[in-house]
């Protein structure tokens, strides 16, 4: 049996099989990827931290930062910090690696742990809402807590309204940490999620999700790879194939013929 014909052969059924499994996929994200050029993920940026930040209240600093900063009795140095009003006092927040430490710029105190009643208190000066309908506590990542990032913010709480907006308070850092609202969360659904793999059994596991992008993207790479070679491979100079009754550089005319020899 020749096995450059057979070879060929392979090629073709692979390619037609392998094109056919992924160009759903393909079709997934060139649809996602254009909801991408007007949405996004939900997220909250550093702009919208000061967007909501409340004016500060310079008359109530009696702390400098570098004292505050002696208050935390920690060696590694400070990576970050800024001065913000919290629940109605300034205090400097000083990030250490992945860490953040919250230190009174009036009193010098240190915040520690974060109540149910401050986070809370937190939830509704961000949205200018009054008490959440829904409180929720997650200690593990939902649809909208996926990225890694997140995983050292846990557990979260989760605060929503009658109206759709959802609001999520880090138990550790005592600052929100996720704001949407049901349009955004509908955006989301049409264009990060997909686009991205961001489906929560995948996407919080952070190791397999990266793995499952780089497979799949990789087997469409040799999915093209596979077309191009076979394309080369069939076409003909000297127009040796014939369809209705006509000359042609290439074999195929409709449907591919598995069983197409060189």
């Amino acid at each position: 049996m020749p096995i450059i014909p057979e070879l060929k052969k392979t090629f073709i059924v692979v390619h037609r099989w392998m094109g056919t499994t992924l160009c759903l996929l393909f079709l997934l994200w060139f649809g996602s990827g254009i909801g991408m050029m007007y949405w996004t993920y939900p997220s909250v940026s550093d702009e919208d931290r000061l967007r909501h930040d409340p004016p500060l209240d310079g008359g109530k600093i009696n702390v400098p930062p570098e004292e505050a900063y002696e208050d935390l009795e920690t060696n590694p140095a400070v990576d970050g910090a800024r001065i913000v009003m919290f629940d109605g006092r300034p205090a400097y927040r000083f990030r250490i690696g992945r860490r953040e430490s919250l230190v009174y710029a009036d009193t010098g105190e240190k915040q520690t742990g974060c109540s149910l009643e401050l986070s809370g208190r937190i939830a509704s000066a961000w949205t200018g809402e009054r008490t959440a309908a829904q409180v929720e506590t997650h200690v593990d990542q939902d649809q909208w807590t996926v990225p890694a990032n997140f995983k050292a913010l846990l557990p979260l709480r989760k605060y929503s309204w009658p109206d759709g907006r959802q609001v999520y308070v880090s138990t550790v850092t005592c600052q929100v940490e996720q704001d949407s609202t049901r349009r955004l969360r509908l955006n989301a659904y049409l264009s990060a999620i997909p686009h991205w793999l961001y489906f929560t059994p995948i996407r919080k596991h952070t190791q397999q999700w990266s793995q499952a992008v780089i497979w799949t993207s990789g087997l469409g790479t040799v999915t093209a790879a596979l077309g191009l070679v076979i394309g080369i491979w069939s076409y003909s100079p000297s127009k040796r194939y014939r369809h209705a009754h006509a000359p042609s550089s290439i074999p195929f005319d409709g449907p591919i013929p598995v069983a197409a020899t060189g």
